[in-house]
């Protein structure tokens, strides 16, 4: 059998890695966004219906970008007419303090 080794030393880099690689997808699996995001009635609700504890949780863990749609559900999404065009921020407060 054939072995290998891997030898880290934290102190050898080739570059600095761009924090705006380390993004986030949301999609539509269980309560990430009825109940999850988006839930009109929750006390935390914007005037938009978007949670804002959950916005709160988010800014904790400073994504430099939110693919939505994400994940499986992208593989049939069809953006036909939005290609090409400037597509408003869903949730403002994010996309204003991001």
């Amino acid at each position: 059998m054939n072995t290998a080794s891997l030898v880290i030393d934290p102190r050898f880099t080739l570059a600095e890695i761009d924090r705006r690689l380390f993004g986030s997808f949301v999609e539509h699996m269980g309560r990430c966004v009825y109940t999850g995001i988006f839930e009109p009635d929750h006390p935390t609700a914007d005037g938009s219906g978007f949670r804002g504890d959950v916005l709160e949780l988010v800014r904790e863990l400073g994504p430099t970008l939110v693919r939505y749609p994400g994940g499986n559900f992208v593989s049939s999404y069809r953006g036909g007419s939005a290609r090409g065009h400037e597509i408003a921020c869903a949730w403002p407060d994010l996309c204003r303090h991001a």
